[in-house]
């Protein structure tokens, strides 16, 4: 199960939590009927429209997972987490249906990942609208199976996204042949941070990405952690970082 629990995230949101707190916002709403079920932290910081972060979990896992890194992120952003839409039992969720075969090649549903895309395109376009958000400074990222959702929607749809977070992810191919052109894309800025120990998503593959992206004319920033498929609390400072030099 993919998970991001671990004692230096805990230490750092114990010292955060007495400065910044996370309202829990239920996804439902009486004016709006979301898409898709979520959590918000509403900007502390704000004057007109905000922008907005838009947080996708890992394969088995929910939206209580990266939600837990919101109170560490800068006070202008509206901070969503999104529960992905096929159910994995036991409250846990998938964007799509993964598997290994012997070889280790990865099993994808394609259907399941194809309908995930088109309802976070929607779904983001719904945000914007019903939560103020400004539609030129809008993020994406995930961590695992969540960062390759990311890069599907933004590496796609980069005209409604300004940056895209990865979290030990990798590009999947249906992202690849579906990617828009140079000039598109040269105005994105990517994230990508990978654990150089991870055996699910081996680090090399963050490397080739970083090298295809570069060569897209994309706006990379890129780091490495002596870390398995994890994220540890180096990982969301430098995150923090290049989220409030972005806004």
């Amino acid at each position: 199960m993919e998970k991001i629990f671990y004692l230096a995230l805990l230490f750092g949101l114990m010292l955060l939590q007495a400065c910044v707190q996370a309202p829990q916002t239920k996804s439902e709403s009486p004016e709006v009927h979301f898409l898709m079920e979520h959590k918000v932290r509403p900007p502390q910081l704000s004057n007109g429209k905000v922008p907005m972060l838009v947080l996708l979990h890992g394969l088995r896992s929910n939206e209580d997972d990266l939600f837990a890194i919101a109170p560490m992120l800068d006070e202008r952003l509206l901070v969503v987490a999104v529960r992905a839409p096929f159910d994995a039992g036991g409250g846990r969720y998938k964007w799509y249906d993964y598997q290994s075969n012997p070889s280790g090649k990865a099993i994808v549903d394609a259907e399941q990942m194809k309908q995930s895309r088109t309802m976070l395109i929607d779904f983001v376009d719904q945000l914007t609208d019903a939560y103020n958000a400004d539609e030129e400074q809008v993020f994406i990222g995930g961590f695992s199976q969540g960062a390759m959702m990311s890069y599907l929607v933004g590496l796609t749809q980069p005209d409604g996204v300004k940056g895209i977070a990865v979290f030990s992810g990798s590009i999947p191919d249906a992202a690849k042949t579906k990617i828009a052109s140079n000039p598109e894309l040269s105005n994105l800025s990517v994230f990508i941070s990978h654990g150089k120990k991870d055996p699910v998503l081996p680090f090399a593959n963050a490397l080739s990405d970083k090298d295809f992206l570069e060569k897209k004319g994309m706006k990379i920033t890129f780091h490495s952690y002596e870390t398995a498929h994890t994220m540890s609390r180096q990982n969301i400072l430098d995150f923090q970082a290049w989220m409030s030099s972005k806004l």
